[in-house]
């Protein structure tokens, strides 16, 4: 792959007979289109010391972003769009214009808003700390500093940013700019910014992983397993989940003395989710009771991390060619409550979800079963 900038030394020649030659940044728009700026002069031994400068280094990187932009905007890849980009960037004509808008500092600290706000409003302490790791990635790429570089070309080379470090799908990304946009959407409304930047871009927003259930028969297998030591307690609180529909940071902070109400027929948790701060209530069904009688109603503290590592070993003996994690003792949860006739909008209550058709979501998956079991074991009915 070509590459788009480069620092060069020397390119003319000059060292040999001056004993300096020029630093300069070659930028590759095409075939036709190379750009040259002059970016400082050395003697040939210290040369590569001296391109790694900060300044030197900046331009190559901020350069890298335009030629992004440019790419993810269709543009004509020329020596005149690029231009326009570098010096949009630098001082327009009328300084004012540059550092204010509505009486507004555009030299002000995106990421520094975005946290005072976020102290706020209130959120539960997942979504905070979700909120948090986006910040985070955007003081790292260095692209939107301030309300100034909230721009189109530069939330795309925000996204080129995000992309080139390989470890995130598209569904992530999407999820890191709703996060971003929620901000600049709340600037744009408080006319602190000209617009807002995200209105003029689409980005591919990918597909959550597929959510794959256990059906009631692995369940059961599961919870008939011989086993010992953390592997019995690992799946000891899989199974709790399984049969409560509690994600595994509410089961981590989980009292039966406090969150529990005796009714007729079951015992239910009556408790708000520390993911989104939603209320849920939820039966304990006789399997996750009988969890809590063997360790005399005070579960065992284990991490998510370590319940899926020996969940993992516990799959493997068993045969099951699913993942099986704390996360799919929930979805398992919703397909068997649903595999049961129970209304959805009673699913909804007891998993805690805010809106139905995140529920929803387990119907679908509920229906697609049953016709993949259908046209296994029906295939050959006349």
């Amino acid at each position: 792959m070509k590459q788009n900038v480069k620092v060069v030394f020397d390119r003319k020649n000059q060292a040999a007979k001056t004993g300096t030659g020029k630093i300069e940044i070659c930028v590759y728009l095409n075939r036709d289109e190379r750009k040259w700026e002059t970016v400082g002069s050395s003697e040939e031994e210290s040369w590569e010391v001296a391109a790694q400068s900060r300044n030197i280094q900046a331009k190559v990187k901020h350069y890298e972003q335009i030629i992004n932009a440019m790419k993810m905007l269709g543009e004509d890849m020329t020596i005149e769009n690029f231009n326009k980009h570098v010096f949009q960037a630098k001082a327009p004509s009328k300084p004012e214009e540059n550092v204010l808008h509505n009486g507004n500092d555009l030299r002000q600290s995106f990421v520094e808003f975005c946290r005072e706000h976020l102290e706020k409003e209130g959120l539960a302490k997942n979504s905070v700390k979700d909120h948090k790791v986006v910040f985070n990635a955007v003081e790292e790429s260095g692209i939107l500093n301030t309300f100034a570089d909230l721009t189109k070309a530069n939330v795309i080379a925000f996204d080129a940013w995000l992309r080139r470090q390989n470890n995130k799908s598209d569904y992530t990304i999407n999820g890191y700019h709703k996060k971003v946009r929620k901000y600049t959407k709340i600037l744009w409304r408080l006319e602190m910014i000209s617009s807002d930047p995200y209105e003029y871009v689409r980005f591919p927003k990918g597909s959550n992983k597929e959510r794959v259930p256990l059906v009631e028969d692995e369940l059961v297998k599961i919870r008939q397993a011989e086993c010992s030591g953390r592997i019995d307690r690992a799946r000891d609180l899989f199974v709790f989940m399984a049969y409560t529909g509690l994600a595994y940071c509410d089961m981590a902070v989980f009292n039966y003395g406090t969150m529990t109400e005796a009714h007729t027929d079951y015992t239910y948790i009556d408790g708000s989710r520390l993911k989104t701060g939603s209320n849920f209530f939820t039966p304990i069904l006789p399997p996750a009771m009988d969890v809590l009688k063997k360790y005399n109603y005070k579960l065992p503290v284990i991490s998510n991390q370590k319940i899926n590592d020996y969940l993992d070993i516990l799959r493997e003996r068993l045969g099951i060619n699913k993942k099986v994690t704390c996360h799919i003792a929930r979805h398992s949860f919703a397909t068997l409550i649903l595999s049961y006739d129970m209304p959805i909008e009673n699913l909804k209550r007891m998993l805690g979800h805010k809106n139905i058709t995140t529920t929803q979501i387990y119907g679908k998956i509920l229906k697609a079963n049953v016709e993949k079991n259908v046209t296994m074991k029906l295939k050959g009915l006349r």
